[in-house]
């Protein structure tokens, strides 16, 4: 599961700064029908109030959870939008130990989301769209965010593109969702970082 995002590279976007480090339930950038607007990542069931006890929301899903749970297949639908993105984390467990990738582009890119408005409060939310992950990433996490272009707006389904990945190894400084610096993407200068996949 996809629990942090990056959105470093903002040239063109009028009052947006650089993200190094989106988490669950913080608001970015997406882009909808309507233009840019500011959603909270994690969508809640609409019969799920926002206080006391209540079922995590949904930050990711693939198409078939998408199908399989009304809320979200509705907001497929209906309500898609472009999860304005360049890159995401994973965390690779080896040996006890577990190490944040920096799974990037180097340029901006979309990533497939869906939205809903929650019946109670008004309060507008997003998830992303994952998808398998190719082979080389794969043996980091097995799924990854669908890439994007503007036809998911209104196309019937998903048909994701194939950008070049480059993998990162980076520092723990990430694991804080409250960091929100570039040190959160700062390689560990490993000699097999940066490949292109």
């Amino acid at each position: 599961m996809t629990s942090r995002y990056t959105l470093t590279i903002v040239e063109g976007l009028v009052g947006v700064t650089p993200r190094y480090n989106i988490a669950h339930g913080q608001t970015a950038p997406v882009e909808t029908r309507a233009g840019l607007v500011e959603l909270r990542w994690g969508v809640l069931s609409p019969w799920q109030g926002h206080g006391g006890k209540r079922r995590s929301p949904v930050h990711t899903a693939t198409m078939a959870d998408i199908e399989a749970l009304p809320h979200l297949r509705s907001a497929r639908d209906k309500k898609r939008c472009l999860v304005l993105a360049d890159g995401f984390f994973a965390w690779r467990r080896t040996d006890k130990k577990s190490q944040p990738y920096w799974i990037h582009v180097g340029q901006r890119v979309a990533f497939a989301g869906v939205m809903a408005e929650h019946r109670d409060d008004r309060i507008a939310s997003f998830a992303l769209v994952m998808m398998p992950a190719p082979s080389a990433i794969a043996a980091i996490t097995p799924e990854i965010p669908a890439v994007v272009d503007a036809r998911w707006l209104a196309a019937p389904a998903l048909v994701p593109v194939e950008p070049a990945w480059r993998i990162d190894a980076v520092g723990k400084h990430v694991d804080d969702p409250t960091n929100d610096d570039p040190a959160c993407v700062a390689p560990l200068g490993n000699p097999a970082q940066g490949e292109l996949f």
